[in-house]
């Protein structure tokens, strides 16, 4: 329990990352634009890499990972309260099918430090077609 305790501790000064694109759903064909953002947590902290890969999440709660979408290795140090900035731009080619009831689509985030603690973000998308 004291572990669980200092892990969440440890974890909410920790840097966070956040994309944020600018829709929610798409039409096969089209691209995907937004931005990845790296906040600094209480302290510096050095950072390994970046991770986002599309993710096919059914309505049972599996899920199955479709593409990884990029990867971007860095051997730097976020420093407290600072902001940095990557694009982000995903072509949604024909090869995907659209969005059912049955499953949806979320681009997962990973962030991991040198320690190989990481931070997670979860961005679900819709697709159609044309």
């Amino acid at each position: 329990m004291l572990t669980t305790i200092f892990s969440n501790l440890l974890k909410s000064g920790s840097p966070s990352v956040d994309l944020l694109i600018n829709q929610s759903s798409a039409t096969i064909g089209e691209t995907i634009s937004g931005c990845f953002y790296i906040r600094g947590g209480r302290s510096s902290r050095k950072i390994k890499r970046l991770e986002c890969c599309l993710v096919k999440e059914f309505a049972d709660g599996s899920s199955e990972k479709v593409e990884d979408v990029t990867t971007i290795l860095m051997s730097g140090v976020i420093k407290n309260k600072e902001i940095i900035e990557f694009p982000f731009t995903f072509r949604i080619t024909e090869k995907y099918e659209p969005t059912s009831s049955d499953f949806t689509y979320k681009f997962h985030t990973n962030l991991v430090f040198a320690e190989n603690m990481s931070s997670k973000d979860h961005d679900e998308i819709y697709l159609y077609k044309n």
